[in-house]
């Protein structure tokens, strides 16, 4: 009946109403997942909704401006996007830009605003990888030109994000690009050995590295160190399990009382399980699947290898974002500090992430 519901819709509107919608609850559970830290750290409990509400105003009005533009500007220029998008990772190697949090440095300090640069290079780089299949695709069967061709421009971002260190953006870059070569209609064959090479340098990666090793000792049993590294997972439980099916009600979240760390970001979802129960955030997840499902919609109507190459990098994206995100929060995987797009504080995320929803937008009119 839902589906039936949905495919009698034209995908735009579907696509417009979830994002704008996902949007405004991102606003009122940033408010009610930190208005006690705001009020603590600034003696102001609207802090962070108002800096989020900027946010989305600017996100909103990129997403309109985006959906309207030539995107032949996007095919034509694919190499100098590329080239913005390393310039702006390297930006965070400055030490007068780059800001260190958490032992990593991926932000960079403007005045009182932070901006994470990935936000903004992984699309650029999105941008560029489409033209690219798009220009090899006569010759997209071919392992040499499918698929190591279209690796290799990802390694300078790959080995930047690596320095920050961001382990996380590194591997959703790594499947996103895996997903676009397939649908592509590389050789799965071809794909298959270089992603199990892939896979198994990861965890060299995870190896090598003691507090990414601790993650994943984390994952396997938070309860071994519930005070360290497994406290923030075992406190995304304990919000799970106070919300039960309809919540504690909204506003009424005990874990935001400095109990579950980046509550309204990284772990909103949790906030959302715990006050708007099993009920509320099976909205949010139809809320999501409608966003995707539409998308898709509009890749399967997309006229040109372009428009659908770009459309399905954008989607694939957003879609592993949402899955990493919710699975972190659940336990299903370590922690990766993916934020829950439209959802989570944060105008890096907020703003491209509605910037690149309004790409999909501008490539769907291109269909006429």
């Amino acid at each position: 009946m839902l589906k039936n519901y949905l495919e009698s819709v034209e995908p735009r509107i579907l696509f417009i109403f979830s994002t704008i919608i996902l949007a405004i609850i991102g606003l009122v559970m940033v408010f009610s997942s930190s208005s006690i830290i705001a009020m603590e750290n600034y003696a102001d409990s609207f802090f962070y909704l108002k800096r989020q509400s900027l946010f989305l105003l600017i996100g909103l009005f990129i997403m309109l401006i985006c959906s309207k533009i030539n995107t032949n500007v996007l095919s034509k220029n694919y190499k100098f996007f590329y080239i913005v998008g390393i310039i702006l990772l390297l930006l965070v190697l400055i030490p007068m830009l780059g800001r260190k949090s958490g032992g990593a440095t991926r932000w960079i300090q403007i005045l009182s605003f932070s901006i994470q640069p990935i936000e903004i290079s992984k699309y650029m780089l999105l941008i560029f990888i489409a033209q690219h299949l798009n220009i090899k695709n006569a010759r997209i069967k071919e392992f040499k030109i499918g698929v190591v061709s279209t690796l290799l421009p990802c390694l300078p971002y790959l080995f930047l994000l690596l320095l920050q260190p961001d382990f996380g953006n590194t591997v959703l870059i790594c499947i996103t690009i895996f997903g676009m070569i397939i649908l592509s209609g590389a050789r799965m064959s071809h794909i298959l050995s270089l992603f199990l090479l892939l896979i198994s340098s990861f965890i060299s990666l995870i190896y090598i590295a003691p507090y990414r090793m601790k993650r994943v000792m984390s994952f396997l049993n938070p309860y071994e160190d519930p005070q360290g590294s497994g406290y923030q997972i075992i406190q995304s439980f304990v919000s799970f399990a106070k919300g039960k099916f309809f919540g504690v009600g909204l506003g009424n979240s005990s874990q935001k009382l400095f109990y579950l760390p980046q509550g309204y970001n990284d772990f909103i979802f949790s906030i959302i399980a715990e006050e708007l129960g099993f009920l509320g955030s099976m909205v949010i997840i139809i809320l999501f699947g409608i966003l995707i499902y539409s998308g898709f919609k509009m890749l399967e109507r997309a006229k040109d290898l372009f428009s659908r190459n770009l459309i399905s990098g954008i989607i694939i994206l957003t879609s592993l974002q949402i899955i990493i995100n919710i699975s972190v929060t659940i336990g299903l995987m370590p922690t990766k500090g993916v934020p829950l797009p439209l959802i989570s504080y944060g105008g890096s995320s907020l703003i491209f992430t509605l910037f690149a929803l309004g790409l999909i937008l501008a490539l769907d009119r291109r269909r006429n």
